[in-house]
């Protein structure tokens, strides 16, 4: 199942219990530029792990400045305070585990352990799917994967530091499932015993 037919089965679920899901919105303080150009009272720790974990990745952060601007997008966002990003195979790549060494000491919410075992298991097959794909401010072949690294990592702290709550729904596989349950784990909801769009 792919990602994004996942994000349409947790939306359907999570309305039918009542939440309110909006897949269009969209935040000033969430865009393809470096943050350091957009919002001044960000944390400077957060600035400077920024700064460094994108040259770490190998990105011109110049190029970052002064690319042109777009908003990320946004899975899901659930009653207005809570962000869903639906993180399929391409999300653990070998980029997206050396971008775990920056997450000690912030507020971020992510279980990183789990994710680096994520990463060690599928980042072969991760990096694949950007081999040979360049991006503006990582201009090398396989550049697109360390960018989705930056910007992931980007959502995890720019998200808490506004006053939202982010939850990642790993499904590397596509397990919708495996993807319902976290998100009524994590929304701290009592999961049915059956449901049928889980059966499907």
């Amino acid at each position: 199942m792919t990602a994004r037919r996942v994000v349409d089965e947790v939306q359907e679920f999570l309305q039918q219990r009542g939440f309110e899901v909006d897949r269009k919105v969209r935040f000033d303080w969430l865009t393809s530029r470096a943050p350091t150009e957009l919002d001044i009272s960000l944390p400077s720790q957060i600035k400077y792990r920024l700064m460094a974990l994108h040259a770490r990745l190998g990105g011109d952060w110049p190029k970052l400045s002064s690319k042109r601007r777009h908003y990320l997008r946004v899975d899901l966002c659930v009653d207005a305070t809570t962000l869903i990003e639906v993180d399929d195979t391409q999300h653990f790549s070998s980029a997206r585990l050396d971008s775990l060494e920056f997450y000690d000491g912030l507020d971020h919410g992510l279980n990183v352990e789990l994710y680096r075992q994520l990463c060690s298991q599928h980042q072969e097959s991760a990096d694949k799917y950007s081999r040979g794909r360049e991006a503006v401010d990582f201009p090398f072949s396989g550049g697109r994967s360390a960018q989705r690294a930056y910007f992931d990592t980007t959502k995890d702290f720019l998200t808490v530091a506004n006053g939202y709550r982010l939850i990642r729904l790993p499904v590397p596989n596509g397990e919708l499932t495996s993807a319902a349950d976290l998100a009524l784990e994590a929304l701290s909801i009592e999961a049915p015993v059956q449901t049928q769009w889980l059966l499907t």
